[in-house]
């Protein structure tokens, strides 16, 4: 015959138990919410529209140095090509793909002289945001 006490000890520690299951698939499902939310996120995208700002900012240097110089460093800035050059705007660029829409920017700040740029690219999508960053350097070209 069992007594009553050990009956409520079996009854707790099984309610204990149920707890940590129930708080282990919580976490779970709570990190698998996390990681579908950016599954739609295209790398692709992001990666090269990184690329095409180092690109054009490089290409930049070489001919515009005064115009990358006198670019504010709390101002977020996106390119566009206008014909065969480049063009800076300030917002940011809206790029859609599959009806999803992302979000482009750079900032410019100087790094310890005058002739080297700090730059931070952003991409942002939904609410995910993410940077790549670079050293610009004063390129001098003679032809």
């Amino acid at each position: 015959m069992r007594s009553k006490g050990q009956f409520l000890v079996e009854i707790v520690l099984g309610l204990g138990l149920l707890a940590i299951i129930l708080g282990i698939l919580a976490a779970f499902l709570g990190l698998l919410q996390r990681s579908q939310r950016y599954q739609t996120f295209n790398q692709a995208i992001a990666i090269s529209s990184f690329e095409r700002y180092r690109n054009a900012l490089i290409s930049l240097t070489k001919t515009n140095w005064s115009l990358i110089n006198s670019l504010a460093s709390n101002t977020d800035y996106y390119l566009y090509a206008s014909g065969n050059d480049w063009v800076i705007a300030t917002g940011t660029e809206k790029i859609t793909s599959l009806n999803e829409i992302y979000y482009f920017s750079f900032k410019i700040d100087n790094y310890t002289t005058t002739t080297i740029k700090f730059v931070t690219t952003t991409a942002k999508y939904l609410d995910l945001i993410i940077e790549d960053y670079f050293l610009l350097p004063k390129l001098n070209v003679s032809f």
